[in-house]
């Protein structure tokens, strides 16, 4: 099963993804959390702190990974469940490597997505619908969002259920039935 998840920063995502990774984790499998953000300042720490305390009674097993997401098949269990939170960062990890502006990343970063997706027995991923919105970004910032959206309607063709979160508000775009007869969160 694989749920795709977007919205707005802050908008209760992450939390709504935890519950269903909860709910389908497998008693007798294992069960990660899949952490991509890389802390660069206070603010970000304390993102990380609340995220981990939020979750510290769902007993994920936490891999921080930052880059080459494919490389989950070598430290992982592929047969358990995965929560990935986020794509966002992933993106931003690559696309700006060891302080080089790697033009690109987004579709290394969409291949390796699609493959996991496809070995994973149970996903659920998180990403920020940050593209929509009519500002005038720099050439950097403007490939970076169409590289989000890019990566973002590859996987969602994949996912067999698709949601958007907005103030902890779920919006199903695919996959509503199966959600409900599966009973998850």
């Amino acid at each position: 099963m694989i749920v795709y998840i977007s919205g707005g920063c802050k908008n209760g995502k992450s939390k709504i993804a935890e519950n269903i990774a909860y709910s389908l984790k497998e008693n007798d499998k294992d069960f990660y959390y899949i952490a991509t953000m890389k802390p660069t300042d206070e603010e970000d720490n304390k993102r990380i702190k609340k995220h981990r305390e939020d979750r510290k009674n769902m007993f994920f097993n936490t891999v921080e990974i930052h880059n080459n997401i494919k490389n989950l098949e070598n430290i992982c269990n592929l047969n358990g469940t995965f929560l990935l939170d986020s794509v966002t960062a992933l993106l931003a990890n690559e696309m700006f490597y060891n302080n080089t502006f790697i033009k690109d990343s987004y579709k290394k970063v969409c291949d390796d997505l699609l493959y996991i997706m496809s070995k994973a027995k149970n996903m659920v991923i998180v990403s920020d619908y940050i593209y929509s919105d009519s500002v005038i970004y720099d050439e950097i910032t403007n490939n970076y969002k169409k590289g989000l959206a890019f990566i973002d309607k590859a996987c969602a063709k994949k996912a067999d259920i698709l949601i958007e979160v907005c103030y902890n508000n779920v919006i199903f775009h695919k996959g509503e039935e199966r959600f409900k007869k599966l009973n998850l969160c």
